[in-house]
């Protein structure tokens, strides 16, 4: 396991609840979402390079369309791209999603030690919803907080706070579990401590400001939450 960055006193028997961001931490499905755009956009003559996956990656549909409608210079409006791409983006989830290594122990380890388990995700709730039945997690996530149900995504900490609310567990005594810069600013913004997980499709992202880092879900220190049973 990486260096730990925290104090244990910000750390050690306080945090109540984790919670999961989803893309590119309980599933590998920032490469689908690529796929997906290459889909719609290849019809048009258009490829995104590696550097505007890199500069979207975290953020949510809305963004993400926007910075490719500027920078290729789109027309036929952002709501249409959006339709066709949410099309892209179910079939495509519906038939590949897999779960990252060590999620089921994970979060059946969680549970059975009475920490709260929810998700923050800056997806769709659509999106959400296929995933989680995809990878048969659904019943564990006792609150799911999407882009669908604020009015900011990450990196403002509206999902976090929201999942924390429907949890019932105060934002400082969560755990975060992120992949991107954006997703550990907002988890931080929230008042929560914050693992990053290195995955492939992030590696060239600065996650050093997370208070853990972790090469995998399997590494994961049940020391960093109180066992509630």
């Amino acid at each position: 396991m990486d260096t730990v960055r925290a104090p244990w006193s910000k750390i050690l028997k306080i945090q109540r609840a984790v919670i999961f961001d989803m893309d590119g931490v309980i599933t590998d499905s920032e490469p689908l979402y690529a796929e997906a755009m290459d889909i719609v956009l290849s019809k048009h003559g258009i490829a995104l390079a590696p550097e505007d996956y890199r500069a979207v990656i975290g953020s949510s549909t809305a963004f993400t369309w926007q910075y490719v409608i500027d920078r290729f210079n789109l027309g036929g409006g952002i709501q249409e791209w959006i339709r066709v791409y949410d099309e892209a983006v179910a079939e495509i989830l519906s038939a590949k999603t897999t779960a990252s290594e060590g999620l089921h122990w994970l979060l059946e380890c969680l549970v059975s030690k009475g920490v709260h388990v929810g998700l923050a995700t800056g997806s769709k709730t659509r999106w959400t919803e296929i995933i989680l039945n995809r990878i048969g997690v659904v019943t564990f996530f006792e609150a799911v907080a999407t882009a669908d149900m604020v009015s900011a995504s990450k990196p403002e900490p509206d999902l976090y706070l929201l999942a924390a609310n429907k949890l019932g567990v105060s934002p400082r005594n969560c755990l975060a579990i992120e992949d991107t810069p954006r997703g550990i600013a907002a988890a931080k913004a929230a008042g929560m401590v914050s693992v990053a997980v290195r995955t492939e499709s992030t590696a060239g992202l600065d996650i050093s400001t997370a208070d853990y880092v972790i090469s995998s879900l399997s590494e994961f220190d049940f020391t960093w939450v109180e066992d509630l049973r």
